[in-house]
């Protein structure tokens, strides 16, 4: 699904000046308590199969290909230097070995149809806060910044200063994470936040890591040392995605429910599947896997929910939030 070379599960964006980010939304209203705006930063330690972001796990600035714009002009293969690009059967094709591994983008920088795009540009820390201290008098009461990906927390060095400026700032921080990092940093980095969702996808350390490419330990063990922070009065909503046949068993939402009991938390929230990813895929020349998946119906959810509220949690469905 990926190309290995391009996209691994460790380490930082090739760039060390900036941070490396695919997207900026202002007015979100999904990615914490309030308003928010939401910043997705690129790079990821685990490959979910069902991942709804897979330009996010590139840890460069990737081609997308949008066919609907195309007009087979054929400018783009003109200015490939790698001949990545030519025409079959009437249709624009690419060899994305070629295309994932490119730094240049002309065929982009060609493409006066908007086609081909550039998905992930690097970010200095001016720049970025420039636009959240731009979005802060809109946030409200509630609201605030949420950094997701990706990991948000895998590019050290750039997270790091820039949460210091938004608490500086006095900004509400929430981050979206694995919380699949080493312990120390994480912990550490927490300190600059407020409210934290970290998925847990599974509590079997086996099926966990066929469904994202590594175990549950660290997760596990990263989670559990958070909530036992004793000088740290953030929030940690643990959230698990429910992916029909592969993680909404009774049997594993149980486990999961009792393990976030164990560790003094007492609300989780469950996310239904979607796939609103789904045309990324096509746009990075990949094959998703889920095209034939529904997502769960809301009796489903409504099941699920009862499960967890019957072992004495509170549990949010979808993007509910506390505020």
């Amino acid at each position: 699904m990926t190309t290995q070379s391009r996209i691994a599960p460790a380490g930082e964006p090739r760039q060390t000046e900036g941070g490396l980010i695919f997207d900026i939304q202002g007015h979100s209203v999904h990615d914490g308590p309030g308003t928010r705006t939401t910043v997705f930063m690129s790079g990821c330690p685990l490959q979910c199969v069902w991942c709804c972001n897979p330009e996010g796990l590139f840890r460069h600035p990737v081609m997308m290909y949008r066919e609907s714009k195309c007009k087979c002009c054929g400018d783009c293969i003109r200015a490939c230097p790698h001949g990545a690009a030519r025409v079959v059967d009437g249709k624009l094709t690419h060899d994305r070995s070629l295309c994932d591994d490119c730094e240049t983008f002309d065929c982009v920088t060609a493409c006066l149809n908007e086609a081909s795009v550039t998905s992930g540009r690097y970010y200095t820390q001016d720049e970025l806060m420039r636009i959240l201290l731009r979005d802060q008098q809109y946030w409200g009461k509630h609201g605030g910044v949420t950094f997701s990906g990706g990991e948000p927390l895998l590019q050290r060095s750039f997270i790091t200063a820039v949460l210091a400026e938004c608490k500086r700032h006095g900004m509400h921080v929430g981050v979206e994470t694995t919380s699949c990092l080493p312990t120390d940093y994480y912990l550490d980095v927490m300190r600059s936040v407020d409210w934290v969702f970290t998925d847990i996808k599974h509590m079997d350390p086996a099926v966990h890591h066929r469904l994202t490419g590594q175990d549950n330990t660290l997760l596990l063990t990263n989670i559990a040392r958070l909530a036992a922070l004793p000088d740290w009065d953030g929030v940690i909503m643990p959230r698990i995605p429910i992916i029909p046949g592969l993680n909404d068993g009774t049997e594993n939402l149980l486990a999961t429910v009792r393990f976030i009991k164990s560790i003094g938390l007492d609300a989780v929230n469950i996310l239904p599947f979607h796939r609103l990813g789904e045309s990324k895929y096509r746009q990075l020349g990949r094959r998703y896997a889920f095209v034939d998946q529904s997502p769960p119906p809301d009796e489903h959810m409504a099941a699920l929910k009862s499960l967890v509220t019957a072992e004495g949690v509170i549990c949010l469905v979808g993007w509910e939030t506390p505020f």
